[in-house]
């Protein structure tokens, strides 16, 4: 059993997971009356983020063995990623009762808090989860993503000083050039001299073991030093940013195929779905999406649509995406699944309604699903961000993405995304699928005429209640955005120069990726891109 065990941490080290499920299989099917085995198979499943084999697994686990600690913390936590609140918290609490003197259980606890927005409730679990690290720990490296999640929670709090004393505490102990980037990006002037030092040493250590082992020592600390360069120095601040980018990409090894393939997978998909129609037209009445591609506004526009009492922000909800994702991988469905998606959307979306009667998901990517929205949740209102093309490009190079938004780390890349957005949203328009329902914005006249915007989106979204800027000015996104919505509105970020050199490598991947699109003969493709010049 080791012998097997050790291949599959080895396989899961290195990242190759499809081969570390093949062996995992074989491994559960060997010993079907065996925990780890199943416990290994839920775990890659989970790495995956195929989350309901992950569940489906683990709960045999529970029948096998109800007090197992691993599995009710395990399941809490992959309910918690489907967004299944409520038996998440069921599990989380077993495990709590299972072994009270456990972290992990506390931190699932704090992180279900988190997507509740209740801030001042996650603080208990969130503090509970360091101490219990200490007590096992002397190195706060085991426990970093515990950290981060504490100096979220005060920002969320808008305790930025907290949160800076809070990080140099721990940079006092050892460096660290995540907790440093976190620091840069709450006040690049609390930086110290010393600080930056340590992270251009550390940059010319060319020793190390794997790929991975010098992707994860660098790119933090180009990160670190790009942001904080960027206003003192900004051609030093592009350099650092290039060179990040450049290690991410080389080991992400990317290929833009997969964008392109999902594209059409999707369109396939409609055009089975569009003749369907919910049994209740009013389904969706309390559900508004926001979305765009990443970086073009959604964070400040769910910002804005929040700030009263009548609509709760959930953020980047999964659930519509994950739902109707299903339905391109099982290729046996029918009217009843349509039917389910909407309603298993609801249902774990109400949850996290409380005072409120209405909710946002700000999920970026359900652009690829308007039409699917449109057809499962036909009253649902869609609020579709647009922004200049190379502005939006340059901000998302500039943020450090590697799974969630894998294109961001090259221009090339950029570009081809940019198109396969271009081409989804013509699609939908052409499909009829922009209508009334859905209201596009452009993330240049929102922040230029604020308030005539803040008030077309409330009669749009059907909004009575007062709009209340203290509410917009404390917002909290758990995304790139984090240190940016909670500031007065500006219009700093229009036309950026930045990258001039890299501008060509952007254009020519998108009008490339153009031509692929017009001889699909999918959409008519027009002179520019949604007004904007390319």
């Amino acid at each position: 059993m080791n012998k097997v065990v050790n291949l599959l941490q080895q396989y899961i080290s290195e990242g190759q997971l499809e081969k570390a499920l093949l062996e995992c299989k074989k491994f559960v099917k060997a010993n079907p009356n065996e925990i780890y085995p199943l416990k290994l198979l839920a775990h890659i499943y989970y790495l995956q983020e195929d989350y309901q084999p992950a569940i489906e697994n683990t709960l045999k686990i529970l029948e096998m063995k109800s007090e197992d600690f691993d599995g009710n913390n395990n399941i809490g936590s992959y309910y918690l990623k489907t967004e299944q609140f409520k038996k998440a918290l069921f599990y989380i609490e077993k495990a709590k009762k299972i072994n009270p003197d456990h972290p992990a259980p506390h931190q699932n606890h704090c992180e279900t808090l988190m997507k509740m927005r209740d801030f001042k409730g996650a603080v208990e679990h969130i503090e509970k989860c360091i101490s219990q690290h200490e007590t096992y720990s002397d190195d706060y490296v085991t426990y970093k993503s515990t950290l981060v999640l504490r100096i979220e929670i005060y920002i969320a709090l808008k305790e930025q000083l907290e949160a800076i004393k809070f990080i140099k505490k721990y940079l006092s102990i050892k460096f660290d050039a995540e907790l440093l980037l976190q620091l840069v990006q709450i006040d690049k002037n609390e930086a110290t001299d010393e600080m930056i030092n340590i992270c251009k040493h550390k940059i010319l250590n060319k020793t190390f073991g794997s790929k991975m082992e010098r992707y994860q020592e660098q790119v933090p600390l180009y990160f670190s030093l790009a942001v904080f360069y960027e206003k003192t120095d900004p051609s030093n601040s592009d350099k650092y940013y290039v060179k990040a980018n450049n290690e991410v990409s080389e080991i992400q090894r990317l290929t833009m195929i997969k964008f392109q393939k999902s594209v059409l997978k999707i369109i396939e998909n409609y055009e089975i779905v569009k003749n369907f129609n919910t049994k209740d037209s009013h389904k969706g009445k309390d559900n508004i999406f926001i979305l765009g591609m990443p970086r073009s506004g959604t964070t400040l526009t769910e910002s804005i649509i929040t700030a009263n009492t009548e609509v709760f922000g959930g953020g980047e909800l999964m659930s519509f995406y994950d739902l109707t994702y299903r339905l391109l991988i099982n290729e046996k469905y029918d009217a009843s699944d349509y039917e389910m998606v909407g309603d298993q959307y609801i249902e774990r979306t109400k949850f996290l309604l409380s005072q409120q009667n209405k909710i946002a998901d700000k999920l970026p990517n359900n652009y690829a699903f308007i039409g699917h929205i449109r057809k499962f949740l036909p009253e649902a209102k869609i609020v579709l961000v647009l922004r200049n093309p190379w502005d939006l490009a340059v901000s998302l190079y500039k943020q450090r993405y590697v799974t969630n938004i894998s294109f961001s780390s090259s221009f090339f890349n950029l570009g081809v995304q940019m198109a396969n957005f271009e081409a989804f949203i013509l699609y939908w328009k052409k499909m009829g699928m922009l209508d009334e329902n859905v209201m596009i914005i452009n993330y240049e006249k929102l922040v230029k005429n604020f308030d005539d915007y803040q008030k077309r989106l409330y009669a749009f979204c059907e909004i009575t209640s007062d709009y209340e800027p203290e509410k917009r000015e404390s917002f909290f996104a758990k995304t790139a955005s984090i240190n940016q919505v909670q500031n007065k509105i500006h219009t700093e970020s229009l036309k950026k120069d930045n990258f001039s050199d890299l501008k060509t490598e952007f254009q020519e991947a998108f009008f490339s990726q153009r031509e692929f699109w017009k001889s699909k003969n999918i959409v008519d493709i027009p002179a520019d891109f949604f007004d904007y010049q390319v």
